[in-house]
């Protein structure tokens, strides 16, 4: 059910509209109708009480002989009249509202009918003890002797037409909701701006702002949005710049300390101190290479990825190690060349330690480029997939550098691709081996 509920405010405002539109249509059409039938009714009924007392006063300003003939040839439509020695009329058991109705305004106009003697009923059904809703009778006695009576048929049925009232309404209400999209998504494009803003936070070395204009309450938004990103990137700048400098003022203490180290020639625990000093000074360069990594001043150029790849492969296949890359010729993207050979470097060389060997593949995929680096090796437990990319995680506990490594090869990598808004995944191969998937939005040139 979630499934097809829609999830956008545009869709929901739209969903919530168009069921406010719906009912207050019914409703309106409804309300339209009995007020319109109970007008129609109403004005019906005056112009027939009318003419039932204009037709009776001119057969009664006849004389008694000329009558009959007079009632006939006043007849005509839903009305037919005759003239009788008695009443044709007989009074039903129970009043029917209507009919009162037409009594009542039949006495309002001729007050003369209620001494006179006055019948309004409906004629009974045969075989049955109900009456006939389509027929009423009037009967009116003269005051010099005999009836005036009448016969009228009731018209029933719609008023009007229904269908064009219908039609109307719905393309009125088809307008209402052709304006109210356009409206829902003018109103909505902060938010859209808002979204596109915050995926593109610090992709590269500059904090997205979103521009101020609009209504206030968006206008408030964007301020506060961009004074969030402003002092983040403060927050990063400051963070930088002070780890930065410790590890440059720790280069002083370890040089002296390398310089007497070499002082203990005949020492034995010398080779022990320098592959400590190595692995700290490693260290040391692999966090600046990681910090750094958030502050990319190098300039975003055009290049031949396949070119990068092949070149990465040699340096690898030159000093002993397996790696095969399938590639198209020439696949030109927009990117930083040093930060995305950094990033390559370390998965391959993450794939080479552990899996023996790499395969690299290059293809462009859904408009996004797709690099996939395979290797052979025992792979990653599936809960700890993601917690690699941790900065100085390692899956192996080992303290030596050439079999643990330092463990920020994986969140390097990670940070220069979401850099350039792209990413890279972890997923284990059957029946071994482990996959890392990188995607690429880059602009392709060609």
């Amino acid at each position: 059910m979630k499934r097809f509920w829609p999830d956008t405010i545009q869709s929901r405002t739209m969903i919530v509209l168009l069921l406010g539109l719906g009912v207050f249509h019914i409703l309106s059409l409804w309300t339209y109708q009995v007020g319109l039938r109970s007008e129609i009714d109403l004005t019906n009924e005056s112009r027939l009480a009318e003419r039932l007392v204009s037709i009776k006063r001119a057969i009664l300003a006849l004389p008694v002989d000329e009558r009959d003939a007079i009632a006939h040839s006043l007849s005509g439509g839903p009305i037919e009249v005759h003239w009788s020695g008695v009443g044709l009329t007989a009074p039903n058991a129970a009043e029917d509202p209507a009919l009162a109705a037409l009594r009542d305004r039949l006495v309002a106009m001729a007050p003369e009918l209620v001494s006179q003697g006055l019948i309004v009923a409906a004629p009974r059904a045969m075989g049955g003890s109900g009456v006939d809703p389509h027929q009423i009778q009037v009967s009116i006695k003269a005051a010099d002797g005999g009836w005036v009576n009448f016969s009228v048929t009731r018209l029933g049925g719609p008023h009007g037409s229904g269908h064009g009232i219908l039609f109307s309404t719905t393309l009125m209400a088809l307008g209402v909701v052709l304006v109210s999209i356009l409206m829902v998504r003018w109103l909505t494009r902060p938010l859209r701006i808002f979204g596109e803003a915050a995926k593109q936070t610090f992709v590269g070395n500059r904090a997205a702002e979103v521009p101020v204009e609009g209504p206030r309450e968006v206008r408030d938004l964007a301020e506060a949005f961009n004074d969030m990103q402003r002092r983040i990137k403060r927050l990063i700048d400051d963070r930088t710049q002070t780890l930065a400098a410790v590890s440059h003022d720790l280069k002083t203490p370890l040089t002296r300390l390398r310089l007497r180290a070499a002082e203990l020639d005949d020492h034995a625990s010398v080779p022990e101190i320098e592959a400590d000093l190595d692995e700290m000074e490693a260290m040391l360069d692999a966090s600046l290479m990681f910090l750094r990594g958030e502050q990319v001043t190098e300039p975003v150029r055009d290049f031949d990825l396949s070119a990068l790849l092949e070149t990465i492969k040699d340096d690898f296949v030159g000093a002993g190690q397996v790696v095969a890359l399938a590639t198209p010729p020439r696949l030109r993207v927009s990117g930083r060349h040093l930060s995305l050979k950094r990033a390559f470097t370390n998965l391959i060389w993450n794939a080479v330690r552990y899996g023996k060997q790499a395969s690299i593949t290059l293809e462009v995929k859904d408009g996004d480029v797709s690099v996939v680096i395979d290797d052979e090796g025992p792979g990653i437990p599936q809960d700890q997939l993601e917690a690699v990319f941790a900065p100085f995680t390692r899956i192996e506990t080992s303290r030596s550098r050439e079999t643990g490594g330092v463990g920020l090869g994986l969140t390097i990598a990670r940070t220069v691709l979401r850099g350039h808004g792209g990413d890279v995944e972890l997923h284990n191969r059957l029946p071994h081996g482990l996959r890392a998937s990188v995607r690429l939005p880059v602009g392709i040139a060609s």
